[in-house]
């Protein structure tokens, strides 16, 4: 077969539109007729009939390499107002056991000048907390108090009293009454109080902890809850009817150069701080803000990398059976392990890659990842990217690899005659696809 034959094949064949994973919805007779001529209506539905398991590794691997390079274009910054994560800036504190920056508006920021914003925290928000008497772990329940039987205590939440029954045996520990009441309470969703068990190994003692579930205060002047006793004599024995800690509002300014703010109070100590920024309180004192390297956001790229990676090579492995795509990916991981390994990423036996994640954070803090992106590891994003593009071009090159042109002709086109002797012409039909790449 001439060559300029088969570029003429390879050029019709083009106007099919494997670019993508919509080729098979969008095929058309028409298209079928550009490839083999008039008269050849039902060829475009026939390809757009094909078998499901060619249709869906065509698609898959489409999906997965587009995946993998709008991932890497995130990471490298490529596209219209994107910022690498490698460049990226965010708040924070500097003074971190006083708050941190948990989300932030990056459009809003920029008409403030950062440095003028501190905050001051006079006090975070706190739970109510009952903390009961550290008793003998080992010891009868009957002979530190409890009561033999069936025993009731009430928790009383505003108006709301919640009955908690509960069991007590001869033979029981104090330890063991104690699990069973805070099982008990933790059974029920709806009243807003959780219960604990704090262990001293050391002095053989436990002790019964009833919290409330949200800090703050919820009626100013009155505790968040109660604990009384309705049959027998648990709340004394246990120790949990005085409040150890009291429920309290967080409460904090925010100011900007020398104006003092306006002191804010808040349940949660998750509040807004204003200029497009969240933050959760952590302590007393006062904290100057200003604009820090994003060490989160470089995080989440690498994190965004390997579960983009991670479907490319299933991808691969699925649809082509020991392909080339595979084999490539293999040794672009293998020839970068070492650099990989120090940002935390390691590889599984079957390829894919897995995440450490505190050696990753470690990485984050002591500038790995940056350098990563910036020097160490550029020739493994930049090999990456281009073998994920050419996938994404044409996605049905990289089928069955091994034996494309029996592949396609055998997986449910109802080719004609005369179509048949036209295809035998080109002895793979993987050429064709790869010179469209």
């Amino acid at each position: 077969m001439k060559r300029g034959t088969i570029m003429r094949v390879v050029n019709n064949f083009s106007n099919l539109n494997l670019n993508n994973a919509q080729w098979w919805n969008n095929v058309s007779a028409n298209r079928g007729q550009t490839l083999f001529g008039s008269g050849n209506n039902a060829l475009g539905q026939n390809m757009a009939t094909t078998s499901p398991a060619f249709r869906n590794s065509v698609s898959q691997l489409g999906n997965s390499s587009d995946a993998m390079v709008q991932s890497l274009n995130r990471m490298r910054g490529v596209g219209r107002n994107v910022t690498s994560p490698f460049h990226a800036t965010r708040p924070a504190a500097e003074n971190a056991d006083v708050l941190s920056i948990r989300s932030f508006d990056a459009n809003r920021l920029r008409s403030i000048n950062l440095s003028d914003i501190s905050v001051e925290v006079n006090q975070v928000a706190k739970a109510q907390r009952n903390e009961g008497a550290a008793l003998n772990s080992t010891a009868r329940a009957t002979a530190s108090g409890f009561s033999a039987g069936v025993n009731r205590i009430a928790i009383t939440v505003g108006d709301r009293q919640f009955n908690i029954d509960f069991n007590v045996s001869a033979n029981d520990t104090n330890r063991d009454v104690q699990q069973r009441i805070a099982a008990a309470i933790n059974g029920r969703s709806d009243i807003g109080v959780s219960a604990s068990i704090t262990l001293d190994t050391a002095a053989g003692t436990s002790a019964l902890i009833l919290q409330s579930s949200e800090t703050g205060v919820a009626n100013e002047g009155q505790p968040n809850f109660t604990v009384t006793n309705v049959l027998g004599n648990a709340v004394a024995a246990a120790g949990i009817g005085e409040i150890t800690q009291q429920a309290q509002n967080a409460e904090f300014r925010v100011n900007r150069g020398s104006a003092e703010g306006t002191l804010q109070t808040s349940r949660s100590n998750d509040v807004n701080l204003g200029f497009g920024m969240a933050a959760r309180l952590t302590g007393s004192g006062t904290t100057q803000l200003a604009m820090g390297r994003d060490e989160l956001a470089k995080i989440n790229a690498f994190r965004d990398m390997v579960n983009s990676f991670n479907g490319l090579m299933r991808a691969a492995r699925d649809a082509g059976r020991g392909s080339a795509l595979e084999r490539e990916l293999n040794e672009l991981t293998q020839s970068f392990g070492t650099e990989l390994q120090r940002i935390g990423i390691s590889l599984n036996q079957d390829g894919t890659m897995r995440i450490d994640e505190a050696r990753m954070n470690q990485a984050a803090e002591n500038g790995g990842l940056e350098r990563f992106g910036t020097r160490d590891g550029t020739s493994f994003i930049s090999r990456l990217s281009r073998t994920a593009e050419g996938v994404s071009r044409n996605p049905a090159a990289f089928v069955d690899a091994g034996n494309a042109s029996t592949n396609l002709l055998n997986s449910g086109f109802n080719f004609s005659p005369m179509q048949m002797s036209r295809m035998s012409r080109v002895s793979n039909v993987g050429m064709m696809f790869n010179t469209l790449r």
